[in-house]
């Protein structure tokens, strides 16, 4: 009897065993960068740990993060909100730029009529910005841009990213332009989380630089 429990016993963990692989290969498959859980009920929106706004973002599956390789996405950054359906709205309005009307949304495709005549008459990269105009964070003087802030003193643009060393910011400091200071978050960004990192302008802005980078072993926060 001995023997057939130990048998059994084995079996069961083979058996479970067995089933563990499934929920490793459903990890695997979430790009880098990515939220791993949501925390909003609405597609494309997520609440910021720290400052409780509620951010929206959307995955551009059809991004070229490195030449000649794999297609792996990046995500879009479409401004941080007060309210949860305000940011699900920006969602929408930015899906529908990307991928028409036959997208997912989470709101009704009739109730953004006027939005889609207005976005007809913009690049995909103008009406981004609009969007990112809009978001609570613009108007409380944070500039359109992920990580950049215009110093109440002095009027320059500051550069900071975020969950780099713990929960710790870190200072990249100053700049005279908004591009400037776009730029040195994005490649800071890039440093730390690769070309899979959500970031302001299009990743093909950075590739020859990161290639760069790697091939002469350099360091820094250098501008491309």
């Amino acid at each position: 009897m001995a023997k057939q429990r130990r048998s059994g016993a084995g079996a069961g963990n083979v058996a479970s065993n067995a089933v563990r692989p499934k929920p490793e290969r459903t990890r695997r498959s979430v790009p880098r960068g990515r939220p791993s859980q949501r925390t909003s009920s609405y597609r494309g929106v997520t609440r910021h740990r720290w400052t409780g706004r509620f951010e929206a973002h959307l995955w551009d599956k059809n991004t070229w993060t490195e030449p000649q390789r794999k297609k792996k996405g990046r995500q879009v950054y479409l401004g941080a909100y007060g309210g949860e359906e305000a940011a699900a709205r920006a969602y929408d309005l930015a899906a529908l730029k990307y991928w028409g009307r036959g997208t997912v949304l989470n709101f009704s495709l009739s109730s953004y009529d006027q939005e889609l005549k207005e976005m007809e008459e913009q690049s995909r990269e103008e009406y981004i910005g609009s969007l990112r105009r809009k978001s609570t964070g613009f108007s409380r003087g944070v500039s359109k841009y992920r990580g950049v802030a215009r110093h109440h003193h002095n009027g320059k643009w500051e550069a900071r990213i975020g969950r780099v060393f713990g929960n710790k910011y870190l200072y990249l400091g100053t700049y005279v332009t908004q591009e400037e200071a776009t730029m040195a978050y994005d490649i800071a960004a890039i440093e730390h989380c690769g070309l899979n990192a959500v970031i302001n302008f299009d990743v093909s802005r950075y590739i020859k630089w990161h290639h760069r980078c790697h091939a002469d072993d350099a360091g820094g926060l250098n501008t491309p």
